[in-house]
């Protein structure tokens, strides 16, 4: 049974709330790398171990507990920062350096966008090839132009949700035949595919009640019960992230909370199977390519 902490003074010392000033002023960009890290901690590192991100990387179990604690340790003291990993000695000297998360890319601003154009490497044809378990149901049959979509879903041996919808559009039309066309055509996309039309995307002030909510903090709080193997009362959450009484037990409850789970529970950053909705990661990689589009910045592709 997880030992439960009842008191501010029973907290772990590596916590420190202080740490996470200013977190009103981060940038979409900033959130999208922060929620990752926390993502990749709480769903990978802390569930399955260092595996996924040093595949044979021989560790022995007293190194993988100490290479654990100091990637925990490098992440609660700059828990703001949007690049998270160490360099490790093994018992035997050798040195190996260990990612978990990292900044410096923008790619994925550009990946699941509402509109863009369809670049081959999105069609994931070695997935394809890799899962393919024989042709292409009726193959052979007098019906040989079909959607993509249904192609790739019939040779499929896992369930796959496409979140990039492959379609084409005749640039030569007028602009209100295509939307007319477009729009008469997504109905048909979603009803096929489960998707509810009523999503919304995240917007500047999701990200400013996401810091009045002490989402960052609240969620290395519940980082640290899976590390700890400890159990932190709601009272005790509520005290130390909202001394003013900003929130209360309710608020964590019924606000807070789901949004960490819904965070957790969507699996990966670009969709997955089964998905009725678009994901976190998604919203904010699209209001990241929104922020860089304004800034006149440039990233590659």
């Amino acid at each position: 049974m997880r030992n439960i902490i009842k008191s501010t003074d029973k907290l772990p010392s590596i916590f420190n709330i202080d740490r996470y000033s200013d977190v009103d002023k981060l940038s979409a960009f900033d959130w999208y790398f922060l929620i990752q890290s926390r993502f990749l901690l709480s769903n990978d590192l802390l569930e399955n171990g260092l595996s996924s991100f040093i595949p044979n990387s021989g560790l022995s179990e007293d190194e993988e507990d100490e290479a654990t604690y100091q990637i925990i340790k490098t992440h609660f003291e700059n828990p703001l920062s949007l690049n998270l990993g160490i360099n490790y000695t093994k018992h035997n000297g050798e040195n190996i350096v260990i990612d978990i998360s990292t900044s410096d890319h923008y790619s994925f601003m550009k990946e699941n966008l509402p509109v863009s154009e369809l670049y081959e490497n999105e069609l994931s044809m070695q997935l394809f090839v890799k899962y393919a378990k024989s042709k292409p149901k009726d193959w052979n049959d007098e019906k040989p132009y079909r959607p993509v979509a249904d192609v790739i879903d019939s040779v499929m041996d896992i369930n796959v949700c496409l979140t990039d919808y492959p379609i084409t559009i005749n640039p030569f039309y007028p602009d209100d035949v295509i939307i007319k066309e477009l729009q008469k055509l997504l109905i048909k996309i979603r009803e096929k595919i489960g998707c509810d039309k009523k999503n919304k995307v995240i917007s500047q002030r999701d990200l400013l009640n996401w810091a009045s909510y002490k989402l960052l903090p609240y969620f290395d709080l519940k980082i640290l019960e899976l590390y700890e193997g400890v159990k932190i009362t709601n009272a005790v959450i509520c005290s130390i992230l909202y001394p003013k009484g900003e929130y209360g037990e309710d608020n964590l409850r019924k606000s807070v909370e789901p949004i960490r789970k819904k965070i957790l529970n969507q699996i990966s950053f670009d969709g997955s199977d089964e998905i009725s909705e678009i994901s976190i990661f998604d919203a904010l990689a699209y209001l990241a390519y929104g922020e860089f589009n304004k800034s006149g910045k440039f990233f590659d592709q």
